[in-house]
C-alpha cells in the first residue's frame, strides 16, 4: 500500500511540475505572423571562376533562420540568450 501510495504521489508532483513549467509555452493566437524575408547575394572573387551564394534571412514570430542556396540552414529562437 505504501508503494502505491508513493508511487500516486510521485505522479502528482510531475503533472504539477510539467503543468507549471509548460504553462507559458502555450499561446492560442487567432491571427498568423508574418513570414519575412529579405535576400543577399554573396561572391567570392578569390576562385578563378568566382561563385555566388545566395543568403535568405527569414522571421517569423520568435524565430530567425538563415537558408543557403547551397542546402544549409540555421535558426534560433529570439531572446533565447540575452
Amino acid at each position: 500500500m505504501k508503494k502505491y501510495l508513493f508511487g500516486l504521489g510521485a505522479m502528482v508532483v510531475g503533472a504539477g511540475l510539467m503543468f507549471v513549467l509548460m504553462h507559458g509555452e502555450v499561446s492560442a493566437d487567432s491571427k498568423p505572423e508574418p513570414f519575412i524575408c529579405s535576400e543577399r547575394t554573396v561572391t567570392d572573387k578569390n576562385d578563378e571562376e568566382g561563385y555566388q551564394i545566395v543568403i535568405y534571412h527569414c522571421q517569423v514570430g520568435g524565430f530567425k533562420c538563415g537558408l543557403t542556396t547551397q542546402g544549409g540552414i540555421s535558426c534560433f529562437k529570439k531572446g533565447l540568450f540575452r
